[in-house]
């Protein structure tokens, strides 16, 4: 979960940075604001979807033929809801992931109706964390007892049933300045907290202080500093094989300049390498981590202004075993390459600022040569982009494509899939499908899992609420395109 407080870190003294920031924040806001929905196999072909309304957090299980094993509505989880204020898109969302039987483990952070108000001196205070289990069967397992409090949070299953959890267990300063903990707790299959009450602390942010001799008067007018590095709140998390896990977090070197370091953390909560690894030189944004199987992982570490993403591969010791380019959005083709996609903005008249998107898509072989020439999927019509753009393996050396056709400010569109096969042949006629059947553009973001069985299921929310869909509706497409579910299921009544 990803809150936005923490962009006003180096900007919250400066008023006039402020109000710009809100303004621009709220224009976001309203135009792609939908209920966040999320997805995750059952390990039997079917899915276990999760959403967030006005109401509080809900889960449903869906099997392959499309029946709902859970009950009617979904299952109410908590009753946190979605609360939206002048300083972040969210302040409660939610994480899944798998508990290895079936079931499903999620985390989300709620706090009191105080930290909703600007004016509140809780408002800047961290929202606590809670982590949940529900079988397979559909019983809630844990007491709901917060694990912390904090932000920022990544989770991952630890193998056993459990999950490991990483989070910023920041402390208020003053207002939106904090200084940051890196944090991490296993939490067992029983719901027992593994790594102590308060788990491990990786890595200290320097702490903010004022400085000396100047004299504070009034809330936007104080003058603070700190030392360098130090830890920003933000880090990813994923499995080591063995129980335990592998952290990337990105320190400030003072001036604007980041760096990027990486710590194992074993089964017993101890970090395994002698020292963090640097694994990236610099500004970057978008991390992700893939476990290479073997104790090590690779790191998609895209480089700041230069729109170049590296791949970073770390070996079980905290040795760098490689660097090489990277695209974004990639697939393994299940032969040592990859299925490449790309986006390509074309902008024809730079003084009206209309523009278009190009989607394209490559297979390289393990050695980096193309396998069949870069194929155009989509080209959008002329004042739309390609949003939420999400790729996966077909289980047959070719690649599922999920993508919105989105106009202007409004960011949603309808959605629609395509399929390319293992020789780049486009399966799903020259625009490909829209995968709910529909011609209503008020369509969320939306998630995407295989079926298990050379299919995927789409969810994304559906129709007009108050900030863009508010019905949560899942489609089974199969490997040839056909819509299985008609205009897809509502899983939320």
């Amino acid at each position: 979960m990803k809150k936005y407080r923490s962009l006003f870190i180096t900007l919250g003294v400066i008023v006039a940075v402020v109000v710009a920031l809100v303004v621009l924040d709220i224009d976001f806001r309203s135009a792609q604001w939908d209920i966040p929905v999320s997805t995750i196999s059952d390990g039997s072909g079917g899915a276990i979807i999760a959403w967030q309304n006005n109401k509080g957090i809900y889960v449903q299980h869906i099997d392959l033929p499309g029946n709902v094993l859970w009950q009617k509505g979904g299952l109410l989880v908590t009753n946190t809801k979605e609360i939206v204020d002048p300083f972040i898109l969210t302040q409660t969302d939610f994480t899944i992931v798998t508990d290895g039987a079936g079931g499903v483990i999620i985390a989300w952070a709620g706090g009191s109706p105080s930290q909703t108000k600007i004016n509140s001196t809780a408002y800047f205070s961290p929202l606590t964390i809670y982590v949940q289990r529900i079988t397979a069967e559909g019983k809630i397992m844990w007491n709901q007892t917060p694990v912390s409090t904090g932000d920022n949070w990544e989770m991952i299953p630890d193998g056993e049933g459990g999950v490991i959890i990483a989070w910023d267990n920041f402390k208020p300063f003053s207002e939106a300045l904090h200084d940051d903990y890196l944090c991490l707790q296993k939490i067992s299959s029983n719901g027992s907290m593994l790594w102590g009450n308060t788990g491990l602390t990786l890595v200290k942010s320097s702490p903010f202080h004022l400085v000396t001799g100047v004299e504070i008067s009034g809330a936007n007018s104080r003058s603070v500093d700190r030392s360098y590095p130090t830890y920003t709140g933000t880090q990813d998390i994923v499995s080591d094989g063995a129980g335990g896990a592998i952290v990337i977090w990105d320190e400030e070197e003072g001036s604007g300049a980041n760096q990027a370091y990486a710590q194992r953390v074993d089964s017993q909560g101890n970090p395994a390498w002698a020292g963090s690894t640097l694994v990236g030189n610099g500004t970057y944004q978008n991390h992700s981590l893939l476990t290479d199987g073997s104790g090590g992982a690779f790191l998609a570490l895209q480089a700041y202004n230069q729109g170049v993403t590296f791949r970073v591969q770390v070996g079980h010791d905290g040795g760098l075993m490689g660097v090489t380019q990277y695209y974004p959005y990639s697939v393994n083709d299940g032969s040592g390459g990859s299925i490449n996609c790309r986006i390509q903005l074309v902008q024809p008249d730079v003084s009206s600022g209309t523009i278009y998107d190009t989607l394209y898509v490559q297979r390289l072989d393990a050695a980096g040569s193309p396998v069949w020439p870069e194929k155009q999927v989509i080209s959008s019509r002329l004042g739309y982009e390609i949003l939420n753009l999400n790729c996966m393996g077909d289980d047959n050396g070719g690649i599922f494509l999920s993508w919105q056709l989105v106009r202007g400010e409004t960011a949603r569109g309808m959605t629609y899939a395509q399929r390319l096969d293992a020789a780049g042949n486009i399966l799903f006629g020259n625009n490909g499908i829209n995968v709910f059947g529909t011609t209503d553009t008020q369509q969320g973001w939306a998630s995407v899992l295989s079926d298990g069985s050379e299919g995927i299921f789409v969810v994304a929310p559906i129709g007009n609420g108050a900030f863009g869909g508010n019905k949560v509706c899942v489609q089974h497409i199969n490997l040839n395109g056909d819509r299985l579910w008609g205009k897809g299921i509502r899983v939320d009544q």
